[in-house]
């Protein structure tokens, strides 16, 4: 049954507002519109080169027979932000592929520690932000944000062995001990976990908020009441563990077991002697040495308004906690980093200036200089401030962690920092480095690539084909149907087979005075010093005939020049001028290449294979554009290859008459 017009008409139409949605018209112009180019470009290459007629003509039956192609690619094909991938249906663009457009859509995941801050604020120069804080760092902070970050770091003192306890004692269970050992130190392992929960529940930040009447010293009692029980689990443990060691007569884990007895005995000492602040709103607040460091490293970490923002190296550890410093050391050594140590800020800046370093990791209080301290001095040396750091900080405030970050640090973590967590922090930064380290190494060597080639194309290629080279074109050809061309072949060099480096040199010191000789002329449009031989051009245009005399005063220059450095050297070439059309073409792609070519080249070649060495022929059409001044000497009539018999003269010297 034949089909009714009006459902002709309503198919061809859903298959227009198909193809519409499907791009395939946009396809089909690009590509109609490129093939038109491309058949201008192979005809006028073809007419340059000489090429026959069909060749253009098989040009435009290939473009023809790929434009079905290039419909059916664009129907079944799209390009989007993925990829290549192929077009939905029309059906589905409501459905599965909303609904995809939805899930890519990103959702923004809170940092686990601290709110990033923009790489501009986190990258401002030290010098800004010491003339920022210069009247701040004077003032005293709020007693009561004192208060609270003392509290906090009486939670990194008291984490300190805990987190000691934990450390060891995991590495210990991973080095596979016998199987009652084992019992026990996964025993030791919880007691450590039992008392973190326990320092975390009594020392928590929103209950210290919360409970802003009360003083540290009842926290110090309910810590050490609450904490002696598990202490002395872990303690009687590690004693038996030690004592079984000696007993079989081994030593691998008696040192470590002795570490965390260490450090759970002096747990019981800190929970003793905590921190005393008061806590009563105008009352004369109370510090120790340690609430002391607490106090000038917050007046250096002064409040910041909120802000709505989104194995392999080198690595110092600086810490003026003993144990910390070794656990660090232990767990970073496991994965393979190389570690140095320092107890303070001066220490480190000191290694620093001895020593490369591709991160630090940074505590925030300590004696001698603090972390704030030593990362404004990192970051205001010129030398020193590519370094990555990461801050260990025991002051757990939002304020403080972004400040660290304004001066340049990397990260901003609570400590104690979980191993997995810091490893991979590290293992991060040192992506980061090594990318900036990457670009820096790219982007040098781009700069060389490009001054490199933009000395290739200035250097004897006419203005108007370095423009278009420089403005994107790979391919670029110019026929100059008025111009002049002096072409030198060498003629022979006295070396033997074997001495090949010599024969470089010397065709290497040619082109160096070929080149040399052109510069001292003005007025040479083109250069080209090859293998085969080195050839210059001037250029006319209808205004101005070339200039074969500057021609000559180049063969002259670079003659004089060959002999001053080698008398015998000039005797090694040959030369010819002639006047007629050049055609120059320069390649971007795969590499630069710039040629002339053309009648005026081809028959200065010719001309030049006939002269003696060292000398130059002329021929009439070169003659009749040279100077009265410049002498020649005829040398009678010559057979020029295609180009039939020529009347020839020998450019003389400079002293001729």
């Amino acid at each position: 049954m034949a089909l009714a017009p009006r459902s002709i008409l309503s198919g061809i139409a859903d298959l227009s507002k198909e193809a519409v949605r499907r791009k395939v018209w946009i396809s089909a112009g690009a590509y109609v519109a490129i093939s038109i180019g491309v058949i201008e470009i192979s005809q006028a290459v073809a007419a340059a080169l000489l090429f026959p007629a069909w060749t253009t003509r098989l040009v435009t039956f290939l473009l023809i027979l790929g434009f079905p192609l290039v419909v059916v690619l664009a129907w079944i094909f799209d390009i989007g932000d993925g990829g290549l991938h192929r077009t939905a249906p029309a059906d589905a663009e409501t459905g599965d592929t909303k609904k995809r457009k939805r899930s890519e859509t990103p959702t923004r995941v809170p940092h686990r520690n601290v709110p990033k801050v923009p790489p501009a604020r986190a990258r401002r120069q030290p010098t800004d932000i010491e003339e920022e804080t210069d009247a701040a760092d004077d003032s005293a902070p709020d007693p009561e944000r004192v208060r609270r970050a003392a509290l906090g770091h009486v939670r990194h003192e008291l984490r300190t062995p805990i987190n000691a306890i934990l450390g060891y004692s995991e590495m210990l269970l991973e080095d596979e001990p016998p199987g009652e050992a084992a019992e026990d130190l996964a025993r030791i392992r919880e007691g450590g976990r039992q008392l973190l929960g326990l320092v975390d529940s009594i020392l928590d930040a929103g209950r210290i908020a919360s409970d802003s009447g009360r003083d540290v010293e009842s926290y110090a009692a309910q810590i050490e009441a609450d904490l002696r029980t598990p202490i002395t689990s872990v303690v009687g443990y590690c004693e038996m563990l030690i004592e079984g060691e000696r007993e079989a007569g081994r030593t691998a884990m008696t040192a470590d077991l002795e570490r965390i007895r260490l450090a759970a005995r002096s747990l019981l000492a800190t929970s003793g002697d905590i921190v005393r602040v008061a806590g009563e709103a105008g009352a004369a607040t109370r510090v120790t040495d340690s609430s002391a460091l607490t106090s000038g490293v917050l007046a250096k970490l002064r409040p910041v308004g909120r802000q709505d923002t989104e194995g392999e190296g080198s690595l110092l550890v600086v810490d003026d906690n003993e144990t910390n410093r070794e656990l660090l050391t232990r767990q970073l050594a496991r994965h393979g980093y190389m570690v140095a140590t320092a107890k303070d800020g001066r220490e480190a800046l000191e290694q620093m200036e001895r020593q490369a370093f591709d991160l630090v990791l940074l505590d925030v209080i300590m004696p001698n200089m603090d972390g704030v301290e030593a990362l404004r001095r990192i970051k205001a040396d010129e030398r020193l401030r590519d370094t990555s750091v990461i801050m260990l900080s025991s002051i757990d405030e939002v304020d403080s962690a972004v400040r660290c970050l304004q001066l340049g640090a990397e990260e901003y973590l609570s400590k104690p920092v979980e191993g997995a967590l810091l490893e991979a922090r590290i293992r991060a930064n040192l992506e980061v480095r090594h990318l900036r380290t990457r670009e820096r190494l790219l982007s040098e060597r781009l700069a060389a690539d490009q001054a490199l080639i933009d000395g290739l194309v200035t250097r004897g290629i006419p203005v108007s084909m370095a423009a278009r080279a420089r403005a994107g074109a790979e391919t670029v050809v110019e026929t100059w149907p008025a111009a002049a061309a002096l072409y030198i072949v060498l003629d022979s060099v006295p070396f033997g087979a074997g001495a090949m480096d010599e024969y470089v040199a010397f065709l290497a010191d040619a082109m160096e005075h070929f080149e040399d000789a052109a510069t001292t002329v003005d007025g040479i449009g083109a250069l080209v010093a090859g293998r085969t031989g080195l050839v210059a051009a001037t250029l006319g245009d209808d205004d101005e005939p070339p200039s074969t005399t500057r021609l000559a005063e180049l063969a002259r220059t670079f003659f004089d020049g060959l002999a001053a450095h080698d008398p015998e050297a000039p005797s090694m070439f040959r030369g010819g001028l002639h006047a007629g059309p050049v055609i120059g073409s320069l390649f971007a792609s795969p590499r630069p290449r710039f040629d002339l070519w053309g009648e005026a080249v081809d028959t200065a070649r010719s001309v030049a294979e006939l002269a003696d060495p060292g000398a130059v022929f002329v021929t009439p059409p070169a003659r009749s554009l040279l100077e009265e001044t410049i002498a020649l000497d005829n040398v009678g009539v010559r057979e020029v290859g295609a180009r039939g018999s020529m009347r020839l003269h020998r450019l003389g010297n400079r002293n001729a008459a």
